[in-house]
């Protein structure tokens, strides 16, 4: 019985040991695993930042050009069949452009700076969350200020062409008017469209590429979090 005793106590002490061996091995693995997460995670925030730099550089260099310069995106010929008033709203409108970008390097620099920093699972768990929230909350908030902006500048931009270009004598005034402004809703809703599209093949390719490698780095770190 003793003996029994002693080669059970042998099988028990042997089994814990292998216990512990697992144990220190998965917590190495999570470790190992956490680090990698974290670096892949710090390098697609920095290639979201690269890029929202260039896009900074490239309508600031935009902006500057024409300023000083004293060109304009279209031909004087054009511009006054649309009408100057019009044209400079629309050319004011460009260099909006700028303040988005600098918001967005703001919110990209800053969450590039927390998840830099993150030492622990949690924190880095939340880190991304709040940063994939952020980024694409700030872009639809961008694109319907964007859409609220342009629409009363492309409805008289539509109104103006059309009056310029087509003769309305056989018209009365509050026909002309009317077929201006039926006009000047399908331009504005044209203009929205190529907007809608170009935003949702631009952001989504680009910007979502990397916010879906966070999305899935998320997923990654949820399971070790266990």
């Amino acid at each position: 019985m003793i003996g029994n005793e002693n080669n059970t106590n042998k099988e028990n002490d042997f089994l814990k040991s292998i216990w512990q061996s697992q144990k220190e091995e998965k917590t190495y693995d999570s470790k190992a695993i956490f680090k990698m997460i974290r670096r892949k995670s710090i390098n697609a925030v920095q290639w979201l930042f690269i890029i929202t730099v260039i896009e900074f550089m490239i309508g600031i260099s935009i902006s500057l050009w024409l300023l000083l310069s004293g060109k304009h995106f279209f031909s004087n010929e054009k511009i006054d069949l649309v009408g100057q008033a019009e044209y400079t709203k629309m050319e004011n409108f460009s260099h909006l452009g700028i303040i988005g970008s600098i918001f967005l390097i703001a919110i990209v620099f800053y969450f590039y700076r927390k998840i830099s920093s993150t030492l622990a699972v949690q924190q880095l768990i939340q880190n991304i969350i709040n940063f994939r929230k952020t980024v694409i909350g700030f872009i639809i908030f961008w694109l319907v200020l964007i859409i609220i902006l342009i629409t009363p500048i492309m409805i008289s931009l539509g109104a103006n062409t059309y009056l310029s270009q087509n003769d309305t004598q056989h018209l009365s005034t509050e026909e002309a008017k009317a077929m201006a402004q039926k006009i000047g809703y399908i331009t504005a809703a044209f203009n929205i469209f190529i907007i809608l599209i170009f935003s949702a093949i631009y952001y989504g390719f680009i910007y979502g590429t990397f916010l879906r490698r966070l999305g899935k780095n998320l997923k990654e770190l949820k399971s070790i979090n266990h």
